[in-house]
């Protein structure tokens, strides 16, 4: 593991939800990047590898504990510049993470 991550990438990669939960309630910053990533965009990256390399089903954990903690799935990485988490996991076939995505965007944008 890449070890100049932040606490809370490092507990996104490592898959440690009771840390992430716990960091960001400590206030760390859901929208923190790192080398042009946001905590959303390390989820997904990292529950498409997980399922990938161990051909476990599709999982949104981090990515719904993510969006609980104020995430935005179409908020773009490298400040702005680069990708939403929504395209990225779409892109990435990561259909589970799309439809979750979905249904937060609708919520969101419909007051609920």
């Amino acid at each position: 593991m890449n070890s100049d991550l932040s606490p809370t990438h490092s507990a996104v990669e490592l898959g440690n939800l009771v840390e992430l939960h716990r960091l960001l309630l400590a206030g760390a910053d859901v929208h923190e990047e790192h080398d042009g990533l946001t905590l959303l965009h390390a989820a997904v990256d990292a529950e498409i590898d997980s399922h990938t390399q161990t051909g476990k089903p599709l999982h949104v954990d981090a990515t719904a504990l993510l969006l609980a903690h104020g995430a935005d799935p179409q908020r773009k990485s490298g400040g702005g510049s680069g990708v939403s988490a929504h395209h990225m996991a779409f892109v990435s076939g990561h259909w589970l993470a799309c439809a979750l995505f979905e249904a937060w965007t609708a919520r969101s944008q419909s007051g609920s």
